[in-house]
């Protein structure tokens, strides 16, 4: 018998399930994440039920354990996939956080745009919907050497001949004849989120099994000035096993890498504001399903409730209570971040990671002190419009 498992040596694989509550183990190298160590956490437990029996003593009886239950927490940097558009190395866990996901291949534009409508190819505009950010490749496109631009799309015109998408947040100036505009990938609220089998190999010797996970939420964390983001998702599940086992495949995690938040903007409608750090959260609530027959007592969930907020906190403006009045008249809003890295320049945006929340209320505001300066402490909560759009996570 050896003891003494290295808690770094160990490594996390998730698998969308086939049917609910049957474990799926990890189908190759790409089903690890490479999770942050600090905040990863498993909890299988068992509910206690205490027997409040008469006896001849003060004593209590022997309590019994019923139902089973899994939670954990799973954190990862939020970056983008290794190739332009591609769903991140986390994609299991948003489409079991969002349930909806579509990804569009890069185009070329057609000619005579504006800075915030660009006229699109017939053959491309199914492309494209409402929420999802693009990326318009100023960089390199048609010999043009400009900063690419990032922007969610606000509204489309699909009628033939006359195609285009329209930007909310327009560039200084009209874009380049025949630019591009990158492929990506959206995940969006959704019904019908699949649940996840998570196999936690502790200290790379000790399987353990987390069966029928649901998202309950995702958190975006240090979106601060000069920090590296994350994302945490914490999750629930029906039931969970632990047995010796090794990995099936050797982890292959990928090789982008996260963004620094430095040029990494944060709007207000159109208008970009100067805030020093923004929190997201987004969560799902559930309802477990139960049975007799069943030896964990759980036999599905079900997601009842999807909700999102945040907070951000731009400087206090010495000319205007904007915000305040934002908070008093009940004004809705919608807030869109960005991060990336470069690659050939400081004007070639790549590993594009954004958020997107296009319905928003202030639900708080507070005075702020961020090291002696004034700022207002805005807290927001995030609603539906048409449907299927109170958030966007976009990767490009």
């Amino acid at each position: 018998m050896a003891i003494g498992l290295v808690a770094d040596r160990g490594s996390v694989a998730v698998e969308i399930e086939p049917s609910e509550g049957i474990f799926q183990s990890e189908q190759s190298g790409e089903s690890f994440l490479e999770v942050l160590s600090d905040g990863l956490e498993f909890s299988p437990s068992k509910e206690l039920i205490e027997r409040n029996n008469r006896t001849s003593t003060v004593e209590t009886v022997k309590s019994r354990v019923g139902q089973k239950s899994m939670s954990g927490t799973i954190p990862v940097e939020f970056r983008a996939g290794d190739l332009e558009g591609a769903a991140p190395e986390y994609d299991a866990l948003l489409q079991a956080l969002m349930g909806g996901k579509r990804s569009g291949t890069a185009s070329i534009s057609k000619t005579l745009h504006s800075n915030s409508v660009i006229e699109i190819e017939d053959a491309d505009i199914a492309k494209y919907s409402v929420g999802d950010v693009v990326k318009i490749k100023e960089f390199a496109a048609s010999g043009a050497v400009d900063e690419d631009h990032i922007s969610p799309i606000v509204s489309i015109d699909d009628s033939l001949g006359a195609a285009s998408i329209a930007l909310l947040v327009p560039y200084y100036r009209a874009f380049t004849d025949n630019v591009g505009v990158g492929a990506f990938t959206t995940y969006f609220h959704q019904s019908g989120a699949p649940t996840l089998s998570v196999s936690n190999y502790l200290g790379g010797e000790i399987r353990e099994k987390a069966i029928g996970m649901r998202a309950t939420s995702m958190d975006l964390n240090n979106f601060s000035t000069g920090a590296l983001p994350d994302l945490s998702f914490q999750l629930e599940g029906l039931d969970f096993d632990r047995e010796v086992g090794t990995p099936l495949f050797t982890p292959e995690y990928p090789v982008s890498l996260p963004p620094i938040v430095l040029c990494s903007k944060v709007y207000r409608d159109s208008s970009e504001l100067q805030v020093n750090n923004l929190s997201l959260n987004a969560s799902n609530t559930l309802a477990f399903l139960t049975s007799t027959a069943s030896c964990s007592g759980k036999i599905k969930s079900r997601i009842t409730n999807f909700a999102a907020s945040g907070s951000f906190n731009p400087y206090m403006e010495d000319n205007n209570v904007i915000n305040y009045d934002f908070f008093n008249n009940n004004t809705s809003f919608s807030i869109f971040g960005s991060s990336q890295n470069y690659g050939l320049s400081e004007k070639e945006k790549v590993e594009n990671v954004c958020f997107y929340a296009p319905n928003c209320i202030s639900t708080e505001i507070a005075t702020g002190n961020e090291d002696g300066v004034l700022t207002d402490a805005i807290t927001f909560s995030a609603h539906k419009d048409l449907g299927n759009d109170t958030l966007f996570l976009g990767f490009i």
